[in-house]
């Protein structure tokens, strides 16, 4: 994770000339980034709700799926507490 941030990090230097530069335009499209954000969050949620209601009729498959879920709210969690 931290060398695909610094990869980005380098590219968008190269690309714009100067860090400084490509930091602005980084927070330019932040609340953009936002939203995409949301969207993916909310996509994963649909997804991992629709398999949920595919096991309704299968307990030991229905709690893996349960586990599953969990340990993803517990990830994307500490993903944004990160981001503070």
């Amino acid at each position: 994770m931290i060398l695909t941030a610094a990869l980005v990090a380098w590219i968008g230097r190269t690309a714009l000339g100067s860090f400084e530069v490509w930091q602005q335009a980084f927070e330019s499209v932040r609340p953009y980034l936002r939203g995409w954000r949301a969207l993916l969050y909310g996509a994963l949620f649909a997804l991992w709700w629709d398999l949920f209601q595919r096991y309704r009729h299968r307990p030991l498959d229905r709690l893996r799926v349960k586990r599953i879920g969990a340990l993803g709210l517990v990830l994307v969690t500490c993903v944004e507490l990160t981001r503070l």
